[in-house]
């Protein structure tokens, strides 16, 4: 997805796969020291692929999007670690999430933005884990959804969202009721909108300010930022 235009009330949005062996070496030269650290600190090859994969995506995106080149991209980190773009290339917000084998990718050109996409996990006991976080009116929606492992993970994902574009702890916003539109949480408003996700996934975005947005989804391939 190319071209899409970022505006106040736009978010563009990628969801990541799986790239190639030549993919994955490319997009592994685009990170730096702290980036490799971390990702070498991971306890599995297929974590550390993923993490490779996610952060060499973002550095893709961010970088078409201000014409910069991917590994010229700096980050400095905010109290609670969400990441913010620092250096010589600013002037957008990103967010990145990742769970299982996809990655998803949001980017807005005015308003902090948050992502979250959550992976479906058999076996969950999805009622109890909402009647110990959620309040009590999201409790009951899992509950009345038979204990439904796809609302659980919707809910979690709006709160994921809000929580990262505020740049906040996920404890502070797990009590908050996380409708999908105007959110009142961390002393602010923000909007959080349902997004589509492969099936087995939940996914959603949201903003800084009660404002309504649009997103623009895309599925990112390596192959369409080549040379």
């Amino acid at each position: 997805m190319t071209g899409l235009v970022t505006g106040v009330g736009v978010v563009s949005a990628w969801l990541v796969g799986e790239v190639s062996s030549h993919a994955l070496a490319r997009l592994s030269g685009t990170l730096d020291a702290e980036e490799r650290r971390r990702a070498a600190r991971l306890p599995s090859s297929a974590a550390r692929r993923r993490f490779v994969i996610a952060h060499g995506a973002l550095r893709q995106i961010v970088a078409e999007r201000l014409g910069a080149p991917p590994a010229d991209l700096t980050w400095k980190t905010g109290p609670n670690g969400k990441p913010e773009l620092a250096g010589e290339w600013t002037g957008i917000h990103a967010n990145l999430s990742h769970s299982g084998d996809r990655c998803l990718i949001a980017v807005s050109a005015q308003r902090a933005v948050g992502a979250d996409i959550q992976r479906l996990i058999p076996g969950l006991n999805v009622a109890a884990m909402a009647r110990r976080y959620f309040p009590e009116a999201e409790a009951r929606q899992v509950a009345d959804a038979d204990a439904d492992a796809e609302t659980f993970a919707r809910l979690w994902a709006r709160k994921e969202a809000v929580t990262k574009a505020g740049g906040a702890r996920l404890t502070q916003v797990l009590p908050l009721l996380t409708p999908e539109g105007p959110v009142a949480a961390l002393g602010s408003w923000y909007r959080v909108a349902d997004v589509d996700a492969p099936p087995g996934f939940r996914a959603a975005v949201a903003l800084a300010g009660a404002d309504r947005f649009a997103v623009e989804m895309g599925e990112w391939a390596m192959n369409e930022w080549a040379p």
